[in-house]
């Protein structure tokens, strides 16, 4: 099946009883080709005529359903220790320059499933999307997930907004069955900071099931 056919059947499943070609191609004319169409964001594919926001937020969530789907994110690392978490991090974060915001979906032993970046250029707290990561967790189905994200500036403190944005993944987390295993703050591969093992989790009485 070439683009616009595929694109057409996936459209079907969200604007049923009605044809999909003409929407097909006029957003593969508008972004170029698949690629850039799942790149983009519901906003600005809501702009292409013909595609309203429940459109737009459903190619949107196919994206990053496929993009923490993708064989080239799977791994058999494990992440059930510390150790492992700082290795990984310093891998992730060692070169970011701006600050990033990423999810680790953790199957059985705490093996990574697939890794989630959900932001950049803005704070933990501001960039997180509790629909989307309400999404994934029925999709993925994780048994734990971490959630970590870097300090350019180089203070490895959490925020008031951090400190938020936990309490309200741990919410999420409880009301999918998904075991909150960790938030960690990146500054450099010997300076992060862990909710859990700070015992800041407990401090804030944030609770974990």
């Amino acid at each position: 099946m070439s683009d616009h056919e595929l694109l057409e059947v996936l459209l079907y499943y969200v604007i049923p009883r009605k044809n999909t070609n003409p929407i097909a191609h006029s957003l593969l004319y508008a972004f170029g080709d698949l690629d850039r169409l799942f790149s983009a964001s519901a906003e600005e594919i809501e702009k292409v005529a013909g595609v309203g926001k429940k459109t737009a937020e459903f190619i949107r969530l196919v994206s990053l359903i496929c993009e923490c789907r993708d064989h080239n994110l799977r791994s058999s690392r494990s992440l059930n220790n510390f150790s492992e978490v700082r290795k990984f991090l310093n891998i992730r974060f060692s070169q970011a320059e701006r600050e990033i915001a990423e999810i680790y979906f953790l199957g059985d032993g705490a093996r990574l499933l697939c890794a989630k970046t959900f932001e950049e250029g803005c704070s933990f707290g501001v960039g997180f999307d509790a629909k989307v990561l309400n999404s994934l967790l029925g999709t993925v189905k994780p048994k734990s997930i971490i959630i970590a994200h870097n300090h350019p500036s180089g203070v490895s403190s959490p925020s008031e907004n951090d400190d938020m944005a936990v309490g309200k993944i741990i919410d999420i987390c409880n009301l999918n069955g998904v075991i909150f295993s960790d938030s960690v703050i990146f500054v450099s591969e010997k300076d992060i900071f862990s909710y859990y093992h700070s015992g800041r989790l407990q401090k804030l009485k944030l609770e974990r099931k």
